[in-house]
This record gives C-alpha cells, structure tokens and sequence, in this order.
C-alpha cells in the first residue's frame, strides 16, 4: 500500500509585487511557484499542442498571440475535487488543471533554500 500524496494545507498567492504562489503541503514542506511558469507550462491540450508546434517546428519560433496576457495575474484560483488546483488567469485562460503531483515536484523548496 502506497502513502497518500501530499496534499496543500495552505495556499498564499503574493501578487502582483512578487508573482507568486506559495503552497504548505501536509506532509509539513513548503514551496514557492513563479506565477508566470505555471503559466507557461499550462496542461490543458490547447497550451500543450501549442507548445508541441513549437518544439517539432526547430529554429526559433516567436509566439504572435495577443491574448496571452503578460502579467500572469491570477485572479480566481479553485480545488478541483481533491486533487488539483485550476487557475483563472488575468487572460480569461482557465482550462489547465494542475495536479498535486505536479506542482508538488515543481515547486522550489523553501527548506531547502533557507
């Protein structure tokens, strides 16, 4: 039997000064999150078919996509059942759904920084 992934206790979301998200996991860690990569790296399939073009394309390719705001604002942020969190962006992006897994192997360690 496997133990339960971790799961967010607390959430602080430091915006716009610093573009942060800081989540305090159960298991007593916490980590820090660059508002604007989470961004970047959006599961949902439209960000990661865009993101697809652009790797098999090779070369340097620039993104013309007005829409995508450059503030990475979040400004509603949700639980999806007990196992995400989906973000609501300044843009009116909203699809992706971040799971606990992920974001907890992608954030940077405040333990491990001090």
């Amino acid at each position: 039997m496997s133990a339960a992934p971790p799961a967010p206790e607390h959430l602080a979301l430091d915006h716009p000064e610093k573009g942060e998200l800081t989540v305090f996991w159960n298991d007593g860690s916490a980590r820090k999150y660059a508002l604007a990569e989470l961004r970047k790296a959006c599961p949902c399939a439209t960000c990661r078919d865009l993101r697809d073009q652009v790797s098999s394309a090779g070369g340097l390719t620039l993104l013309a996509n007005e829409s995508l705001d450059p503030s990475v604002e979040v400004v509603d942020m949700s639980t999806v059942g007990r196992y995400a969190l989906q973000f609501t962006w300044k843009d009116g992006h909203n699809t992706g759904i971040y799971t606990y897994e992920y974001l907890y192997d992608a954030g940077r360690d405040l333990d491990a920084a001090s």
